[in-house]
């Protein structure tokens, strides 16, 4: 991102608290400053165009680098917002308090420097930053040494020595845990979820060696930042291998743990929003929507006194679970009436994450095949294209099968058999990761007259259809949309939502 278009973004995304603030902090100068100029520029346009504040610039601020001034007013804005969360966490603040506590040391005020570290490390143990408790107890070694061990006897020094040997174990065990945890993290998002035993048996490795760390350090039990990453990471495993019942549990004995230590929760607080959001999915899986109000209604409380973006993102996620009650059982019109309701998301879009965006672009467009408005499916599906970010990520695959029912729809036959012979190349190359509803979808897409399909053809793909909904592998696809819903559909000449409702309904 260049740095003007950075510049923009960080003013846009400062609240009207903030802007106040570092108004505020321009006012103390008096003379309104050059780096001033261009911060009015920006934030009183409507549309920010490079060129046009340049030359604005050019004109306020005669003979000033704009460029200079650019670069001055973006470390600014961050100082003045560094100033306003200061103490927005413990470890800021901690790290703050070291700060005054060194400076105690090198005036000599020894007494009053040993008692702020002491009540930086009282503060450092309870909510468990053991970053911050190392370097505390590190510099509280250095300090001692230098004044030849004061008041202490061999038995106390030992006593440094071991919590401090104690502190990078658990460390140690905190950052191993969090790499497996990343490292099946990426493959469930990069390779999508589990779809074959063999695939299982890949991600079992990861499995065995967290189940071989968190057992191995029996007194670490009670420290909530390992319980936490063991029961994440047994949630994630679960989920990624279809076990709904299972991960489910897991996930709700993770809210538990969190609900039971608020002081240990980060600014802002993803892994907490992890696990709703992994509830929030096996709710939908297993059809359980008259639980999810109250775990969306968490969501939003997650969401208060952090950024906007991060409330814009929950808001994003709460929305789409309050949709899908209505999405899966096919009741389009209420979804679009949600839709109406919600438009603040759909004018603030691009300030969602890329993952949110798609997210919410793709099922936005299946509301509109739903409801038959075709023309405005694609160009919503036609917005998520756009983001390369997402190209390699799970998600496009449903995207790309979402296309393909809009050009079939549209009756757009020859963009329809391109993509598909685009997708079949590609699934040749890793054919292991394919879900058997992608085959089948191509392989009915892919009819040149669909009309001429025997009755026996059609009963083969009722039976193919029953065996997709009896694997828990094709359930994770189906989860999202249920593509064999919208075979059916084409197949008996039905509303799409009427067989969604007929499906819900056991009909």
């Amino acid at each position: 991102m260049k740095k003007f278009d950075s510049l923009v973004y960080l003013i846009g995304s400062m609240s009207k608290s903030e802007k106040k603030s570092f108004a505020l902090s321009i006012a103390k100068n008096g003379a309104e400053q050059d780096y001033a100029v261009l911060y009015r520029l920006i934030a009183r346009s409507d549309s920010v165009n490079e060129t046009a504040v340049r030359n604005a610039y050019q004109k306020e601020a005669r003979g000033q680098s704009f460029d200079i001034s650019m670069h001055y007013l973006y470390d600014r804005i961050l100082d003045v917002l560094v100033s306003l969360h200061r103490r927005k966490t413990v470890t800021e603040d901690l790290t703050r308090q070291l700060s005054k506590a060194r400076i105690l040391y090198e005036r000599d005020m020894f007494y009053e420097c040993f008692e702020s570290l002491n009540r930086i490390l009282k503060v450092a143990r309870e909510h468990e930053a053991y970053e911050i408790l190392f370097f505390a107890m590190r510099l509280k070694r250095e300090y001692l040494l230098g004044l030849n061990f004061p008041n202490m006897t061999e038995q106390d020094l030992y006593h440094i020595h071991h919590e401090q040997k104690e502190i990078i174990r658990n460390i140690q065990k905190i950052t191993e845990q969090g790499s497996l945890f990343d490292l099946l993290k990426y493959r469930l998002l990069h390779r999508g979820n589990v779809r074959s035993e063999k695939q299982k048996e890949e991600l079992n490795d990861l499995m065995v060696r967290e189940l071989y760390i968190s057992a191995s350090f029996g007194d670490s039990g009670n420290i909530f930042e390992i319980a936490k990453n063991h029961k994440l990471f047994q949630a994630s495993y679960l989920m990624g291998v279809g076990e709904s019942v299972s991960a489910l549990n897991s996930f709700r004995e993770l809210v538990r743990l969190f609900d039971e230590n608020p002081q240990f929760r980060a600014n802002p607080p993803v892994y907490h929003l992890s696990v709703l959001e992994g509830i929030l999915y096996m709710l939908r899986s297993s059809r359980n929507y008259d639980e999810m109000d109250y775990f969306r209604q968490k969501l939003e409380d997650l969401s208060q006194g952090h950024s906007r973006e991060f409330k814009e993102n929950v808001a994003c996620l709460a929305f789409q679970y309050e949709i899908f009650p209505y999405f899966d059982r096919g009741d389009y019109a209420a979804c679009k009436e949600l839709m109406y309701t919600h438009r603040d998301l759909y004018d603030n879009i691009d300030r969602l994450s890329s993952l949110r965006k798609s997210e919410l672009l793709l099922y936005t467009a299946l509301i509109h095949i739903g409801l038959g408005e075709y023309t405005h499916a694609k160009k919503r599906i036609n917005s998520i294209l756009f983001d390369r970010n997402i190209e390699y990520l799970p998600i496009m695959k449903t995207i790309r099968l979402v296309r393909l029912m809009v050009y079939y729809e549209l009756e757009s036959f020859d963009l329809l058999q391109y993509e598909i012979r685009s997708i079949r190349r590609g699934l040749a190359l890793k054919k292991e990761q394919a879900f058997k509803t992608e085959h089948l979808m191509l392989r009915f897409l892919g009819n040149e007259n669909l009309s001429l399909v025997s009755g026996k053809a059609h009963a083969r793909l009722y039976k193919q259809i029953e065996a997709l909904h009896n694997d828990k592998y094709e359930m994770q696809l189906l989860v999202l949309f249920d593509f064999t819903a919208w075979i059916e559909s084409k197949l008996k000449r039905l509303p799409l939502g009427m067989v969604l409702s007929r499906y819900r309904t056991g009909d």
